[in-house]
């Protein structure tokens, strides 16, 4: 069977949801032949710093098949909470260093983390739509098979019902965009995530959030074991080439 590359850049909520939910090893017992590469933020400047504490932040660069650091990054540098840099780096030129070691993976996946659900107004929506439309226009130029993400909910502590109105209406926008093109799939991670009614609408599920630090949006580790298992089936339908 043929070996599928697959390259998830993320930042920590990603990074949570590969060791908490066991992707790798539950790709290898599902679907052997999807090698599971992850890039989280750019490495430290000093390589002792990277290898000391690059777990711990998330500062790891590019991680192979087996979750081991490379010693190398792509230079990625996106935010945590717009999708403004994906948008800028998807339209450069092929060439280019950091579009070009992304695309020598055969499936992409890219993801914002939970400060992106913090839309505060009907303005910023809009700007995230503009944003998500031009990443998707750039991407369906390119052979690769991409996933996007959408990006997880805010704990209640940390949003209003209109922000995460907001939220809903970004991740549902971000599904019905896709479906305009046939090399992109989404995985609704905010869906998953969200409650779907009552006063916790939009929200994480008070089941999903970290009972200790009531200012952390960072689903638990119980949302990654069950999160992690849905993607590693979703993985397993949707990278086939």
């Amino acid at each position: 069977m043929k070996k599928i590359k697959v390259l998830f850049i993320h930042h920590s909520t990603g990074g949570l949801l590969i060791f908490f939910g066991q992707l790798r090893k539950l790709l290898k017992e599902k679907a052997p032949n999807i090698e599971l590469w992850d890039h989280g933020y750019n490495l430290y400047s000093s390589k002792i710093l990277s290898y000391l504490f690059g777990a711990i932040m998330f500062r790891t660069g590019l991680s192979d098949q087996n979750g081991k650091m490379t010693g190398r990054d792509f230079n990625i540098n996106i935010s945590n909470n717009s999708p403004k840099e994906y948008a800028e780096i998807f339209s450069r030129d092929k060439n280019d260093f950091t579009l070009k070691n992304i695309l020598s993976f055969d499936v992409i996946i890219f993801k914002n983390c939970f400060p992106t659900s913090k839309i505060e107004s009907d303005e910023k929506l809009i700007e995230y739509e503009k944003y998500y439309s031009q990443i998707m226009k750039s991407i369906s130029n390119y052979n690769n098979k991409f996933i996007v993400f959408t990006p997880p909910p805010l704990r209640a502590e940390m949003t209003k019902p209109k922000w995460a109105d907001n939220a809903r209406n970004l991740s549902e926008f971000i599904n019905q965009e896709a479906k305009k093109y046939k090399n992109i799939t989404i995985f609704d991670f905010f869906d998953l995530l969200a409650d779907k009614e009552g006063k916790n609408k939009n929200m994480l599920k008070r089941e999903y959030c970290n009972n200790f630090v009531p200012i952390d949006s960072h689903p638990n580790i119980s949302a990654n074991r069950e999160v992690g298992k849905v993607f590693v089936d979703f993985l397993k339908l949707n990278t086939t080439l």
